[in-house]
């Protein structure tokens, strides 16, 4: 790796730490060929690609990022700045175990809503899992609790980006798209 990047605020017990931009150029290209694939494996049932336009350069994105679900509903846990896109809510497409389909993208705008949610996530995906799969550090000591995760929203940022694929709008149903549960990977 090149240099890393932290993003933390002081005395916080929850860590976001970066690779250097060419490194992370490299992992999401292959992230991208990787998921573009008709089968792209294990991966894409944590893993998707969403491609959407920038709200101000109009350019088109494609960006890998995890699927998480909470509360029945899908949603984007990230720290990245393509978050911004969507501020206000945007149609795009998702690409998820294989399949691509229409979908709305929406910044979850609510900083305590979005620390329920990452502590929820990390609960349901266990310590060692769930800072792999959320992109976070958490110092050692006692597990972290709601104020922790308010810091980090607050400091780091974190966000959540809410998913509504084009099925789910017509049926209200997103079960059939996948299950994103607990893994030891």
């Amino acid at each position: 790796m090149t240099a890393i990047g932290q993003m933390t605020a002081p005395g916080a017990r929850i860590t976001r730490t970066l690779p250097g931009e060419e490194d992370r150029a490299a992992a999401n290209a292959r992230m991208i060929a990787i998921l573009s694939r008709p089968d792209p494996g294990p991966v894409a049932a944590h893993l998707a690609l969403l491609h959407f336009t920038g709200r101000r350069t109009g350019r088109a994105y494609t960006v890998p990022a995890g699927v998480h679900r909470l509360g029945g509903a899908l949603h984007l846990a990230t720290g990245s700045s393509w978050r911004h896109n969507f501020q206000a809510p945007a149609d795009g497409e998702l690409t998820w175990n294989g399949k691509r389909t229409a979908a709305r993208f929406e910044l979850v705008t609510d900083s305590e809503t979005t620390a329920r949610g990452y502590l929820e996530l990390y609960e349901h995906y266990g310590a060692e899992a769930a800072q792999r799969r959320l992109g976070i550090v958490v110092a050692d000591g006692p597990a972290p609790t709601l104020d922790d995760f308010r810091a980090a929203v607050t400091g780091i940022p974190l966000a959540l980006v809410a998913v509504t694929p084009a099925t789910a709008t017509d049926t209200g149903d997103t079960t059939e798209l996948a299950v994103n549960e607990r893994t030891s990977r």
